[in-house]
């Protein structure tokens, strides 16, 4: 077997649990106060926490906010500014989680996760925030939450416009670690695996047009395997092209995830090795993937381009600067003009 290196991280995943059962369990003998980091639609939840057993005082935070301003992270730090907090409990998306990374790096409290949402931000030590129109996105061993909580209940309900881009958003951290640089057999397992369980619940969903539970356990378990494998390994093109149009120009982060993902995936295919380009054949049962992967997303009506989520022609060149002062591992090189003709393409007409 050839040689690798392959680093985890510290993590307790409760898969499959209702979530109240789960926190009782998982809280520890002493009273403890809490932080909640949420949105108000899940103030039902949030009260239903205060009654349980060994929880103090709650704190709930509800401004959640895309793409994490700064200036969010300030408004919370003063919010919970003298209180006792011993858990920063997020439960949301991306967003909320992001919330509480950013509030983790400069707080001893213990960082725990309820996602409600397919982003894989959960099982990521990966936060980005937001200050003067750009987002940096970095790495912090500080802002890994120690305690995860997959109830598929939270996420059932959630509409179809919402949850399909959010799956592929975690298809699309699979896809990227699949030919990432420092890829390794575990890695690539569990990339094969997440893809797999993707495809075969966005596929059942296509055909019929309704979420069900069996469903929304293969996107949720999709989507747990996607963020740790983003966790596991650097992301080339497709995340940095998703936080820079994102980010920087204000737009849908998990509709832009999905735009991305055939055109990325295009983009590098005549730079992949044929022994990979036959995997990813294999496991989406097409010789082009990403046009499969265009079609799958037709047929859930997320078939998104750039115009319709807001983005303005003239700004094309300027992402495509932003992307080209950043420095990161890619099968393909950094082209301009490709790389214009890459978003120019997913622009639309």
């Amino acid at each position: 077997m050839e040689q690798f290196t392959y680093r985890t991280h510290a993590v307790k995943v409760i898969f499959g649990k209702r979530i109240l059962e789960a926190i009782q369990e998982e809280l520890p003998e002493k009273v403890v106060n809490i932080a909640v980091l949420a949105s108000s639609r899940n103030n039902f939840l949030v009260e239903s926490i205060t009654d349980l057993s060994g929880v103090g005082e709650v704190f709930h935070f509800n401004r959640i906010t895309q793409h994490v301003p700064q200036s969010l992270i300030d408004e919370a730090f003063e919010f919970l500014k003298g209180k006792s907090v011993d858990i920063l409990l997020c439960i949301g998306g991306g967003s909320s989680i992001g919330l509480g990374k950013g509030l983790a790096l400069t707080s001893d409290a213990e960082l725990w996760a309820v996602p409600t949402t397919y982003s894989g931000s959960e099982m990521t030590n990966i936060y980005g925030i937001s200050k003067d129109g750009v987002k940096e996105v970095r790495r912090d061993d500080r802002v890994h939450p120690k305690k995860v909580f997959y109830d598929p209940f939270l996420s059932l309900s959630m509409p179809l416009d919402l949850s399909i881009p959010s799956a592929f958003n975690a298809m699309a951290h699979l896809v990227e670690a699949l030919y990432a640089q420092e890829s390794n057999p575990i890695v690539h397992q569990l990339s094969v695996m997440g893809i797999q369980t993707l495809t075969d619940g966005l596929t059942k969903l296509s055909e019929t047009g309704k979420m069900d539970v069996t469903i929304n356990e293969k996107l949720l378990f999709g989507a747990y395997l996607g963020g740790k494998v983003l966790c596991e390994v650097s992301m080339g093109l497709h995340h940095k092209a998703a936080h820079v149009l994102g980010g920087n120009f204000n737009l849908d982060h998990a509709r832009v995830h999905t735009l991305l993902l055939p055109y990325v995936l295009a983009y590098q295919w005549d730079f992949l090795k044929d022994e990979l380009k036959n995997e990813y054949s294999s496991i989406f049962n097409s010789e082009l993937p990403f046009k499969m992967l265009r079609e799958l997303q037709e047929n859930l009506h997320v078939g998104f381009n750039l115009k319709e989520l807001g983005m303005e022609r003239k700004d094309l060149s300027k992402a495509v600067d932003y992307l080209m002062g950043m420095k990161y591992p890619n099968p393909a090189p950094m082209d301009r003009r490709k790389l214009l003709e890459m978003l120019d393409s997913a622009y639309g007409v």
